[in-house]
């Protein structure tokens, strides 16, 4: 019998809090920055806006404050920076897609499990583990569902579909 060790294709997406870990299908497109849309008088301070991609129209939100992260000192600089744009994965017909902001171009890798270390349970919502080891380096698995329910409950769609 052979033991077949599977491998998932992730992108190592640098943002201000730090290297976030995903899967490669759950990301549509990384782009140059988009200038985010404000939506409402009162959005929610994790919603930047709304961008619009490929005659779409995204819900632009900043990753550290919907994780719950500590705030970067850093600048955004949107010329360096990247638009991720995610697959909307819970409500594809509400929500097909959502961004957020990277700070640099996402290194794609291949993973496999025992290359991975967790080491610290720290209870940030919206991250399915904090402060994983990946080949010496932290970083922290966000939990997709978390943060489109976040985008779904805030009933943002319901004001520019």
């Amino acid at each position: 019998m052979s033991n077949i060790q599977s491998t998932i294709r992730c992108l190592l997406i640098p943002t201000h809090a730090g290297l976030l870990l995903l899967p490669s299908t759950v990301v549509a497109e990384v782009s140059f920055c988009h200038e985010p849309e404000p939506v409402l008088n009162n959005q929610h301070k994790w919603l930047l806006g709304i961008i619009n991609w490929r005659e779409q129209r995204v819900p632009f939100l900043s990753i550290e404050e919907a994780l719950s992260l500590p705030p970067s000192s850093k600048k955004n600089h949107l010329e360096a920076s990247k638009t991720v744009i995610l697959y909307g994965l819970e409500s594809t017909q509400t929500m097909p897609f959502y961004a957020f902001m990277a700070t640099d171009v996402p290194r794609p890798l291949a993973v496999k499990e025992e290359t991975l270390t967790h080491y610290n349970v720290d209870n940030h919502k919206g991250l399915v583990f904090n402060n994983v080891v990946f080949n010496s380096s932290s970083v922290l698995l966000p939990d997709v569902s978390y943060l489109e329910n976040l985008l779904i409950k805030s009933q943002i769609f319901s004001d520019f579909t």
